[in-house]
């Protein structure tokens, strides 16, 4: 094992955080991360959430699992680096583990990942793919804390199922606790703060937002709500007109695979 101490800070000062990179003993940082692909989960997700999702693309070939990134609740950041075809688009796996923080923190620890890959793995663009509240977060990070001097260019953002305007339902907010509970609340500061900066979003990243009308968490409403932050010529949709899948089932349908294939231009 290898440990470095990363002093790391987001766009323009706005955060100071300190973070212990510990690095498995596969290490191939040497090599080249070719398009890189980052998946991030949302609000309660585990390694589970993107698990099946990257295998059932390394099955099509369209990449292949190069780092598993773990922010603990106590700021390690623990990367396993795993054997790859240096020639293939690079899946990297973000895992958070205090995984009910809001979307100032979780931004916040995405911003300090997003530096350490260029930093330490050389990467300068990136892809990112995400569910739920990561697409928010990612929103966010990209609005208010990307910096292109720490942070590699986000070239394409996917958004699965994301509540821009909050979730729906009485129900969730009584099962549900942490602080990010409040910030997906409809019309909560947290998500007036992203509306209000829809004119940040970077000129050269382009999106793609899926929502599905069987989505029981995000309302078809809330995920197309993104349209406003977004210029319209780097805005794609597509909605799955299908009741049968579910908020959590979106990140585990071939529909929704194919799309980000596409989207990717993947073969």
């Amino acid at each position: 094992m290898r440990k470095y101490g990363l002093f790391l800070a987001a766009a323009f000062l706005i955060y100071m955080s300190f973070l212990t990179l510990e690095k498995s003993d596969y290490a191939v940082s040497g090599n080249q991360y070719k398009d890189p692909v980052l998946f991030v989960h949302g609000f309660k997700g585990t390694a589970r959430s993107f698990n099946m999702m990257i295998g059932r693309f390394e099955k099509r070939g369209w990449g292949e699992r190069a780092l598993t990134m773990n922010v603990t609740r106590t700021g390690r950041l623990l990367v396993r680096e795993e054997p790859f075809s240096a020639d293939r688009p690079a899946f990297i796996h973000l895992i958070f583990e205090n995984n009910r923080a809001s979307f100032d923190d979780t931004s916040r620890a995405l911003a300090a990942v997003m530096q350490v890959l260029k930093k330490e793995y050389g990467v300068e663009r990136v892809k990112i793919v995400s569910h739920s509240m990561g697409g928010i977060v990612s929103v966010k990070f990209l609005q208010e804390l990307y910096n292109p001097d720490l942070h590699p260019m986000t070239d394409q953002l996917v958004t699965i199922g994301s509540p821009f305007d909050g979730v729906s339902g009485s129900r969730w907010f009584i099962q549900n606790q942490g602080p990010a509970v409040y910030d997906l609340m409809p019309g909560s500061p947290a998500l007036a703060k992203i509306a209000a900066n829809h004119n940040r979003f970077p000129s050269g990243t382009n999106v793609l937002n899926i929502a599905g009308t069987g989505d029981q968490v995000t309302r078809l409403q809330s995920a197309l709500s993104f349209k406003a932050l977004v210029p319209e010529d780097q805005y794609r949709v597509e909605v799955l007109y299908d009741k049968n899948i579910t908020h959590s089932g979106l990140h585990e349908t071939a529909i929704v695979d194919e799309k980000i294939g596409a989207f990717f231009d993947y073969k």
